[in-house]
């Protein structure tokens, strides 16, 4: 398998379990729906499963942008045989060019970066949210791009 195939499968990997963390969120509510106070035996409280669901899609989001980094970072030194460790924006901007990726892509995958950022820096801009399959789109968008092998 491709370097850039093993890449995008973690992408797509990581989306499935928040599916599965969805599905199991949910049967946690139902539970404590019928047990209120199921969750007392761990210390927790419905609240607690609360904000698990409230925040679930973001973590899962940051998950995918960890995923998408490491992997772009790793084409950036084995692919292009670049050693240097610039912010993400920049690197983005330096593979589309070589790759001569679409704009549309880099910048689909520029405003998947600013949601990261917004969602993991307190005080950072607020942006529109990106649903997360929409952010596995567009980061394994720019992803197919890349040279097969590295």
């Amino acid at each position: 398998m491709s370097q850039r195939q093993d890449r995008i499968d973690r992408i797509v990997a990581v989306e499935r379990e928040y599916l599965a963390a969805s599905v199991a969120a949910d049967l946690l509510q139902e539970r404590l729906g019928a047990d209120p106070g199921f969750l007392a035996t761990h210390d927790l409280r419905s609240r607690d499963a609360l904000s698990l669901r409230a925040h679930l899609e973001g973590t899962y989001v940051v998950r995918l942008c960890a995923e998408f980094e490491a992997g772009l970072r790793d084409a950036w030194q084995n692919a292009f045989g670049r050693h240097t460790q610039p912010p993400l924006r920049d690197l983005l901007a330096a593979v589309a060019a070589r790759r001569l990726i679409p704009q549309d892509a880099l910048d689909r995958a520029d405003e998947v970066r600013e949601y990261r950022n917004a969602l993991v820096h307190e005080g950072a801009p607020d942006v529109a949210p990106i649903p997360l399959a929409d952010v596995r789109r567009h980061l394994c968008r720019f992803f197919s791009r890349l040279p097969s092998r590295w």
